[in-house]
């Protein structure tokens, strides 16, 4: 072996450096903003407020106070409500009108566009205009109700459909996101197997169903996680609808990071918010390892 050529084992530590070299900007990304802000909160939820900014340890009085919080259980039993409600009726939606514009349909990359152009919109604005709809004077449902001969409705103020106004609200904004996630995964789906389901007779909800459905299940999955995931940490269409505290219809709709924004920076007690958003954080981890032991029942991978 010539003196100036390296070695195998050298060219292999030579490797590894540049992969660490080239990953190291996101590795410490992930520990400076995530992980140990992650420590940080679990180490102020076990602790009280001092002189200065500072914290003390004082065990877990925060949660404990938590337990006795009525406004907490109230606010995890909305975020519940609003997850498990936003998320599949929105991946159902999304499903059909996916496989609806993946035909031949004349205008339909018009329609997608339509459906699309919510994801660009910020979610801030989303609210406030879906806010002025909901208005009860001179929102446009009200004013097609009352045109029709019917009363109109107290939307967000009115515990019957206050909850129902954020679900409706948040489904619409994230429709285009899962709608053209779930084009490209029906585009990808071999037309071989519609060919003989037609051959079959099989109606087109059956083919959806038994075809389209299984095929398309990783993308599914990935909407559920994420979806999930969103819909957990729901805050901005609820801070948007009825601000921090008083707001009529706010107890219905109040999810759980809202009453840790309204405790970390309208009461000032980051101690409790720390707690609150570790909770927040249990219920997180929980559902995403349901989801991840379950999919292997459902979720179909094409090897």
């Amino acid at each position: 072996m010539s003196a100036g050529r390296p070695s195998a084992a050298n060219k292999k530590y030579a490797d590894w450096a540049w992969g660490y070299f080239f990953v190291a900007p996101t590795v410490i990304g992930l520990i400076i903003l995530n992980i140990y802000p992650i420590f940080i909160t679990l180490i102020m939820s076990f602790s009280k407020s001092a002189q200065f900014g500072k914290f003390k340890v004082s065990g877990p009085e925060n949660y404990i106070k938590l337990l006795s919080d009525p406004e907490v259980g109230a606010a995890i039993r909305n975020t519940l409500v609003f997850t498990l409600t936003s998320v599949p009726v929105g991946i159902v939606i999304s499903l059909v009108l996916a496989a609806l514009m993946c035909q031949k349909i004349r205008g339909v990359g018009t329609y997608r566009v339509i459906y699309f152009m919510p994801v660009i919109a910020a979610p801030a604005a989303v609210a406030m205009v879906w806010r002025l709809m909901y208005n009860t004077d001179y929102g446009v449902l009200n004013q097609v109700l009352r045109a029709m001969g019917f009363q109109g409705i107290s939307w967000l103020s009115d515990s019957r459909y206050a909850m129902m106004s954020v679900v409706i609200t948040a489904i619409w904004g994230g429709l285009g996101q899962q709608i053209i996630i779930l084009i490209g995964a029906i585009t990808n789906v071999s037309h071989s197997y519609y060919e003989a389901a037609d051959i079959d007779g099989a109606s087109s909800a059956r083919k959806l169903w038994s075809i389209t459905v299984p095929l398309v299940s990783p993308s599914i999955f990935f909407l559920l996680i994420t979806g999930l995931i969103g819909a957990l940490k729901q805050f901005d269409i609820v801070y948007m609808f009825y601000g921090k505290r008083t707001a009529p219809g706010l107890g219905d709709t109040r999810t759980l990071i809202h009453k840790y924004y309204v405790e970390a920076f309208d009461v000032l007690d980051k101690t409790y918010a720390s707690a609150l958003v570790m909770v927040a954080f249990l219920i997180i981890l929980v559902f995403t390892v349901i989801q991840f032991i379950g999919q292997k029942k459902w979720v179909y991978y094409d090897d």
